[in-house]
């Protein structure tokens, strides 16, 4: 994970990515306990050609190869054995909790993960049955805001689908 940690804070550096925040699985086990997951999530704001309608991973991949990162699993670069998928940001909620996300220092980094209770909003929005179980965990934690949460959930026109979720699976007393 360190040297995920090396690489993102490169491509910032260099402009390859303008910002970033880490999210899935990755970023709730920052929150509380690890969570098994086999890749690290990265949303990241790439740049976008001029006059481009589609954002491109090209310049990116094109940089990471030059780092020596060509080979994939699945759909992650491998990244000294991580498998890294990256992600451009839809617009809405994904591009919110990449401009709200926090830094946290890990060993000698600084990174920059979603909070908690974005990435429940995520969960909610995606909708898998591994997003209701991450939905439950995220809730549970000591540091979970719900009043940021529902903040976030009555803004990006969640509520609706919150409260049967929420209904569901008990989660409101």
């Amino acid at each position: 994970m360190e040297t995920v940690c090396r690489t993102l804070t490169e491509l910032v550096a260099e402009g390859v990515i303008e910002d970033y925040a880490i999210g899935g699985a990755t970023a709730a086990g920052f929150y509380g306990e690890p969570i098994a997951t086999r890749d690290i999530d990265v949303f990241a704001f790439i740049r976008q050609s001029p006059g481009a309608l589609l954002i491109s991973l090209e310049p990116l991949f094109a940089r990471l190869a030059q780092k020596g990162f060509e080979s994939f699993d699945e759909e992650g670069i491998l990244i000294h054995g991580y498998p890294v998928q990256f992600i451009s940001p839809s617009p809405g909620l994904e591009t919110d909790a990449v401009s709200a996300a926090i830094s946290m220092s890990w060993k000698d980094y600084s990174l920059k993960i979603m909070s908690p209770e974005h990435l429940a909003a995520i969960a909610i929005k995606v909708g898998r049955s591994k997003d209701r179980a991450r939905l439950i965990y995220l809730y549970e934690l000591p540091v979970f805001d719900r009043i940021k949460f529902f903040e976030i959930i009555e803004k990006h026109d969640l509520k609706e689908r919150w409260l049967s979720w929420a209904k569901a699976l008990e989660l409101l007393q």
